[in-house]
């Protein structure tokens, strides 16, 4: 089995450990891709089950059943607490108006203009009251639970118009035992990590050629680059540069925060295995190399040719759990 197919199957774990769907905005293409995966994985010995993520940014988190969260205390702060009790999502013809005036506020020449539009209904009198705090605050509580996995909201200059012409973008994941946030990229961001509840595994591969010669040593020939992981611990952070593929995983059995800033306001997000499963069959094919075709049939030798430590903390992660 060749390394490149290897290093393909560990993006499709996302898809065929944890079942992660396609985000919603994604092309109905990306849809059907993955629920073929979720098919196979009914197959496997392990049940789980899918979630999406904000429609506002599109990464996936994904995990094996919907624990009730774990909760301690710690001195005069609560630390530990679990997740805040969340708020419905924002409303439909609220997301709207919201991303209306964001259109409209990017036409503005400066910055002043901008601000003028944004902090005022009329132009001329500054909002004041509920009016103002709706425009200055964005609550992350009302992260929209896709699934059992978990929820992630992004801000973006679309539902927080106030980021438009700030180039930065924000995000909260609540990640819950065993839940992936799984491989992706953001093709124009940096995103800066930091972990406020829980303990959460983290890993990214840059380009090609980054310790190419060092990555052939120890995946195999086809390898390309260099994976380097890291296990974040509460209030240590990390950075996942521009385009690179990385992931966040709750290896734990109790709920997990992060925290995440992006240098855009509109950072995007592209899923690796899912998208990767819209290409053409052919392309799928010929890229997996020797198996052909993922279906049920040949499911187990998939699985088999997956690196043993992600399969691995993922069976132990269920076994420990539930």
């Amino acid at each position: 089995m060749s390394a490149m197919f290897t290093k393909l199957a560990v993006m499709a774990l996302a898809a065929s450990v944890a079942q992660a769907a396609p985000w919603q905005s994604d092309s109905a293409t990306a849809s059907s891709a993955a629920s073929s995966t979720t098919s196979m994985m009914a197959e496997s010995s392990a049940a789980t089950s899918a979630v999406s993520y904000s429609t506002a940014m599109g990464s996936g988190v994904s995990t094996v059943q919907d624990p009730a969260p774990t909760t301690t205390a710690g001195g005069d702060i609560a630390v530990g607490t679990g997740f805040p009790t969340f708020l419905d999502p924002i409303p439909t013809d609220v997301a709207a108006s919201l991303k209306k005036l964001a259109k409209d506020v990017n036409a503005d020449v400066t910055q002043v203009d901008r601000f003028t539009n944004l902090l005022s209904d009329d132009g001329k009198t500054p909002l004041t009251g509920q009016a103002l705090q709706d425009r200055l605050v964005f609550d992350f509580k009302r992260a929209p639970k896709g699934g059992n996995g978990g929820r992630i909201l992004v801000a973006n200059e679309n539902n927080f118009p106030l980021l438009v012409g700030n180039g930065i973008a924000g995000a909260v994941g609540f990640l819950e035992p065993c839940g992936m946030n799984s491989p992706h990229t953001h093709p124009r961001a940096t995103e800066m990590l930091t972990v406020v509840e829980g303990e959460i595994e983290t890993g990214f591969v840059l380009e090609n050629g980054l310790f190419g010669d060092a990555a052939k040593a120890t995946f195999g020939n086809g390898t390309l680059a260099f994976p380097f992981n890291a296990t974040l611990n509460q209030f240590q952070s990390t950075i996942f540069p521009q385009g690179s593929i990385h992931f966040q995983f709750n290896n734990q059995c109790k709920d997990a925060i992060f925290v995440a800033a992006l240098n855009s306001a509109d950072p995007v997000t592209s899923q690796i295995a899912q998208n990767f499963f819209t290409l053409d069959d052919r392309i799928v094919d010929i890229t997996l190399g020797d198996v052909n075709q993922i279906t049920p049939s040949n499911l187990k030798q998939f699985r088999g040719n997956l690196p043993a430590n992600l399969v691995k903390a993922a069976d132990e992660c269920i076994a420990r759990c539930y």
